[in-house]
């Protein structure tokens, strides 16, 4: 039993897809091909670090730190394969995508992340 409570990590990627939805919504009335390009971008950015912050936080306690330890290298591990995966799918899937702001999208959700991140943990 810990008395440590565990971060709401699980709300990071809920707030991350409280903002690119409505954008890439708004970008469907300018250009699908540019509201499919940041909506894909940005779940190649959310999906993989969701998995990672799972992972990481499965465990808690000084009595599952190996549990703790050895879920954070299989959360490393599972947020690139995941990451390189989608984007691999995503360029042999949709060739019409615009893939400057699939790049783009994913970048600047990094940083949203951090905020986000930082923001909760106040």
């Amino acid at each position: 039993m810990t008395t440590i409570p565990k971060p709401p990590m699980h709300r990071v990627a809920l707030y991350q897809l409280i903002v690119l939805l409505p954008v890439s919504g708004l970008l469907m009335m300018v250009s699908q091909v540019m509201a499919y390009s940041v909506l894909i971008g940005g779940l190649i950015q959310i999906v993989p670090q969701a998995w990672f912050a799972r992972q990481a936080f499965k465990y808690a306690g000084a009595r599952q730190v190996h549990l703790v330890a050895r879920a954070m290298y299989q959360g490393s591990a599972g947020k690139i394969v995941l990451t390189a995966a989608m984007f691999i799918t995503t360029f042999i899937l949709w060739k019409e995508l615009n893939f400057l702001v699939v790049f783009s999208t994913f970048i600047v959700m990094i940083p949203l992340q951090w905020f986000i991140t930082v923001r909760l943990l106040k």
